[in-house]
């Protein structure tokens, strides 16, 4: 009986253990972090935007498309058999694709502005 509540804290223990997101992972940025920074920032990061068009007289929109691919799986988990031994195991890795795509609307009154210049105002996702 003292095993079979040993093993069911231990199992416990390992999901509770599953569920904590790993400390290495940063959190993905809030669109609305850009408002207020300039357009070249996104370009640098993002490449050039898909599309960019004048949506009025004092603002350009431009439109962007990132895709990320990220691997995952990989973590190791265990078997047991009590005849033999521990058997140690890896989770089957698989690609995960993220495609992002958002408008960003920059104020730029002449298109003569430097892009460095022409600060986020707003975002359409």
């Amino acid at each position: 009986m003292g095993m079979k509540r040993g093993l069911a804290a231990v199992a416990g223990a390992l999901v509770a253990g599953g569920c904590v997101p790993a400390a290495y992972e940063a959190p993905a940025l809030a669109c609305t972090e850009h408002i207020g920074k300039p357009i070249s920032s996104r370009i640098a990061a993002l490449g050039p935007p898909r599309r960019v068009y004048r949506i009025d007289t004092t603002r350009v929109g431009y439109v962007f498309e990132s895709r990320e691919v990220r691997y995952v799986g990989g973590e190791p988990y265990y078997t047991v058999n009590y005849l033999t031994h521990v058997d140690r195991k890896r989770a089957p890795v698989r690609p995960v694709t993220t495609t992002c795509t958002g408008l960003f609307i920059t104020h730029a009154p002449t298109d003569a502005m430097p892009i460095s210049e022409r600060i986020v105002v707003d975002i359409v996702p």
